[in-house]
């Protein structure tokens, strides 16, 4: 995917030898310089969440949002299409990196064009509510449990929003998330008018059979899902806005969210490794990845020179 195939160089005032060291202790200035690089790192598919926020659902009327899967695709994506004003939008899956990037740049669209409502759907309930603690925006959000999905209470809380559309966008929901979301929609009377879209961004980690897969395919069709392809949407940008620009916006934004990165991401932890082969290195991660020993809460960064 052309979204991996580019490279980010960091200036840095510290010099690299002294960071990759393990002989000294760094200074704070410099701690601050490799944790901000390692947080890049670890959440490239943060661009994901970016610039479905940004450039799909566009807020800015000199950028027409552009389909999820980009022009190439030839589909029509209208300003309507892109208006959340009138929406409230569903997150399901809302701990995985990319959809927590997508709600904290979702949530600080301009009023005029921030949606009415966030629901997020996750197994990490009091960790995203402590993010919104941290970070309360002007966007009303409730955070369920996956079991509490086509609760009475969200029932409740949707209504409240009055929407006219509901957009889900699915980060990749565990076992039913979907299914229970539409029949809270389905058996909430103040809601049932409302355009309903699906957008779909990843799939459940888990190892899918023949039949899984072909019931997911069957399911896109019949449920008119949306497909999302962040380089497809990028390459579209880098077309039409040009490298330059595109680039000096994103990293003017990512600088923002790195800013407030331990606030939008409490808890999470980067644990350096260093080097390819070895325990210590992208093998031992590996080896740690594919036997479910590493925690929620840890992102594996590796130095290598």
């Amino acid at each position: 995917m052309p979204l991996y195939n580019r490279y980010t160089t960091t200036a840095t005032t510290t010099p690299i030898s002294e960071l990759t060291t393990t002989l000294k202790p760094l200074s704070d200035s410099a701690r601050d310089e490799l944790d901000r690089m390692a947080w890049t790192a670890l959440f490239i598919g943060g661009v994901a969440g970016f610039v479905l926020s940004e450039y799909v659902f566009s807020c800015n009327p000199t950028q027409p949002p552009i389909h999820p899967l980009g022009n190439q695709a030839g589909l029509q994506w209208t300003l309507s299409d892109g208006d959340l004003s009138s929406a409230v939008v569903v997150n399901l899956a809302a701990s995985t990196k990319t959809a927590r990037v997508f709600s904290y740049y979702l949530s600080r669209k301009p009023g005029s064009s921030a949606p009415l409502g966030l629901l997020q759907v996750t197994s990490a309930v009091s960790r995203i509510q402590e993010a919104d603690r941290n970070l309360s925006t002007s966007v009303p959000s409730k955070v369920v449990a996956y079991g509490d999905v086509d609760s009475k209470e969200s029932a409740e809380w949707l209504a409240s929003c009055r929407p006219e559309k509901i957009v889900i966008v699915d980060f990749g929901g565990r076992g039913n998330a979907l299914k229970d979301t539409l029949s809270l929609i389905k058996n909430t009377a103040e809601v049932q008018g409302c355009k309903v879209v699906i957008v779909q961004v990843g799939n459940e980690q888990k190892v899918y059979s023949t039949e899984e897969i072909i019931a997911g395919q069957a399911a896109m069709a019949e449920l008119g899902k949306v497909q999302y392809n962040t380089s497809g949407v990028q390459d579209t940008i880098l077309e039409t806005v040009g490298p330059e620009p595109y680039f000096a916006t994103r990293g003017a934004q990512w600088e923002k969210w790195l800013d407030e990165r331990h606030l939008s991401e409490p808890g999470t932890k980067i644990v350096f490794g260093s080097g390819v082969s070895g325990a210590d290195g992208v093998e031992g991660g590996w080896e740690r990845l594919c036997h479910g020993q590493v925690g929620a809460e840890e992102g594996l960064v590796y130095k290598v020179q």
